[in-house]
């Protein structure tokens, strides 16, 4: 298994702190928030871990992949997008097109969002998805239909995704995505069939329904705690409390 960390985007809601640090490179208890990330990888076996980024906080993620090397960590590398704002930026769908070709990924791909910051581990997931083969979504139930609007909202039947809708006005539903997929190998051309289709490049919410019109879905819902580093309000609950 692979593992892609999304690192691309330029966290506007983060502003004024997000134009001096990426808020995956923000702390938490202590660590960047993309070490919890990286720790969860390593825990599943990853054969290699790749983080896309932009080419305005490259240098920030190069001397952070050096300590992590430094520590030990190997079998890690970034991809760089040639993008310096929110303007330019590719979008996670076409983010992970991109870092698929330049990091020549060929095997089964764990994809996070790396504003992802949760307190269980991924070894249920990635054990369901050895059984099912199936592209496999991490969810989880915000309590709350108000809640479920910022997010891709998903409708179940056992373990399989009926409907996926994109930060929807009315859900049906306070089960959401929380931006950790698991991809089988084969279907990994399918981002690039999807953009030459000319659809949204950018909220993976969009892709996962495009998936779910053409494939069987599964999701998995872990016990514990996830949070959206999205908001200074989000990210002062998890380090405050």
């Amino acid at each position: 298994m692979d593992v892609l960390i999304l690192c691309g985007g330029f966290a506007k809601r983060l502003e004024p702190i997000s134009l001096f640090i990426p808020k995956q490179l923000l702390p938490i208890r202590g660590r960047p928030l993309i070490d919890y990330i990286v720790d969860n990888a390593l825990s599943l076996g990853a054969n290699k871990i790749v983080v896309s980024t932009n080419k305005r906080f490259s240098d920030q993620y190069e001397y952070w992949l050096a300590n992590k090397k430094c520590s030990g960590t190997e079998n890690m590398q970034l991809v760089i997008e040639p993008t310096l704002n929110n303007n330019q930026k590719f979008g996670a769908i076409r983010g992970i097109e991109n870092t698929i070709r330049a990091a020549k990924l060929k095997d089964d791909l764990l994809v996070v969002a790396g504003d992802n910051f949760f307190d269980f581990s991924l070894l249920g997931m990635a054990g369901h998805f050895e059984k099912s083969r199936k592209p496999t979504i991490c969810a989880y139930d915000v309590g709350s239909l108000e809640s479920a609007k910022n997010f891709g909202v998903l409708n179940i039947e056992g373990d399989v995704v009926k409907k996926f809708n994109e930060k929807p006005e009315n859900p049906e539903s306070t089960l959401i995505s929380t931006g950790i997929y698991l991809f089988p190998k084969d279907l990994l051309n399918e981002f690039g069939e999807y953009l030459k289709d000319g659809n949204n490049p950018d909220a993976p919410g969009y892709f996962i329904k495009y998936l779910v019109s053409k494939h069987e879905v599964h999701a998995v819902i872990p016990r514990g705690n996830w949070y959206d580093i999205g908001t200074l309000d989000a990210y002062n609950k998890v380090c405050f409390g």
